[in-house]
C-alpha cells in the first residue's frame, strides 16, 4: 500500500514541478506524471482491486448498501485434514441436531479480553448454538453489519482470543468422550500446519440449517504432521474400520456429501464444510 501511495505523491509532484518550470521542460515532467499516475492506478490499483474484490464487495454491503442495520453471523472455527493412505478421518458432530460427519475440529473459543472486544464491536450470542459443556463460550456470534469489517481484521490479528488448535483435537479424539480413540501416551503433543483460511462469500444461511440471517463462515485449515509413533497408531485405528463416531472417507466420498456412487446410495451424512475444508475452497453445493 505505501508504494502505491509513494507512486502517486511522486507523480503529483512531477505534474507540479512541470506546471511551475520552464517551457521546454514542461511536457517532461507533465508526461512523466501523468504516465506515472496513470500506470499506479491501472496497474497497481487494478491488480489490488481485483485479489481485494470480495473484501471492497463486503465492505460496500454491510456499511453502505442492503445490509446496514442488520446483523451478521459469524462462525470461526478450525478444522484438521487427517489423512492416513487414501482415507481422511472425519467424526460425528456433537450437536444432536445435526447428524452429520466432518474433520475433526471446531469453533474458536472467547477468553476473559474476547468478551470485551465483542462487546464494543456491539456483538450478541447466537443462541441457537449450545453455550453449555463443550460447548461453552464458542466464538459464534451475531455482529451488526457496520462493524463486520471490524470484527473480521480484530479475529485475523489473533490478538485477545484463543490461538491454540489443541483444545478441539484433545477433546474430540483424547478426551471428552465416552470411549478414548487415541492413546495419550503417543499424543502428549501434536505437529500439524496452517494451510489456509476457507472462507465464504457473505450468503444467506440455508434455510434447513434453522437460521434466517446473512453470514459468513471461517474454517481455518490445518494439517496433522504424525510422528512414527503417532502414524503407526493412525494406521491401526483405521484398519479397525468405521464406529459410530469415526469414519473413514475418500476422497471422493466426502465430495459427494457422503453418497457411494458404487452402491447408489449414501452411506452417512458429511457436512457441506467438510468438502470445503478438503478441496480448500467455498463451493454452493
Amino acid at each position: 500500500m505505501w508504494k502505491f501511495i509513494l507512486k502517486i505523491v511522486v507523480g503529483v509532484v512531477l505534474i507540479f514541478i512541470g506546471a511551475n518550470v520552464g517551457l521546454s521542460l514542461q511536457p517532461e515532467f507533465i508526461g512523466g506524471g501523468v504516465i506515472l499516475l496513470l500506470s499506479t492506478f491501472i496497474i497497481d490499483g487494478g491488480g489490488f482491486l481485483i485479489i481485494n474484490w470480495r473484501r471492497f464487495k463486503f465492505l460496500l454491503r454491510t456499511k453502505i448498501l442492503s445490509l446496514k442495520g442488520e446483523y451478521i453471523r459469524f462462525s470461526i472455527s478450525y478444522q484438521y485434514r487427517i489423512k492416513v493412505n487414501d482415507k481422511y478421518l472425519i467424526v460425528k458432530n456433537s450437536n444432536p441436531n445435526w447428524d452429520w460427519y466432518q474433520h475433526v475440529g471446531g469453533k474458536y473459543k472467547r477468553i476473559e479480553e474476547t468478551n470485551k472486544i465483542l462487546k464494543d464491536f456491539e456483538a450478541t450470542d447466537d443462541l441457537k448454538m449450545r453455550t453449555n459443556g463443550l460447548k461453552k463460550d464458542d466464538l459464534a456470534v451475531f455482529v451488526p453489519a457496520k462493524n463486520a469489517v471490524k470484527f473480521l481484521n480484530w479475529f485475523n490479528t489473533s490478538k485477545d482470543r484463543e490461538v491454540s488448535h489443541w483444545r478441539e483435537f484433545y477433546e474430540e479424539l483424547l478426551g471428552g468422550k465416552e470411549d478414548q480413540i487415541l492413546s495419550k501416551e503417543n499424543f502428549p503433543y501434536i505437529n500439524y500446519k496452517f494451510v489456509k483460511s476457507v472462507v465464504t462469500p457473505l450468503k444467506k444461511a440455508p434455510i434447513a440449517s434453522g437460521w434466517d440471517c446473512w453470514e459468513v463462515l471461517q474454517y481455518d485449515v490445518l494439517d496433522l504432521i504424525p510422528t512414527q509413533e503417532q502414524q503407526i497408531e493412525l494406521e491401526e485405528l483405521l484398519s479397525k474400520g468405521d464406529t459410530d463416531y469415526v469414519k473413514w472417507a475418500s476422497q471422493a466420498l466426502i465430495d459427494r456429501l457422503g453418497y457411494n456412487d458404487d452402491e447408489k446410495e449414501i452411506k452417512y451424512t458429511i457436512g457441506a464444510h467438510t468438502k470445503w475444508v478438503l478441496n480448500l475452497k467455498w463451493s454452493e453445493n
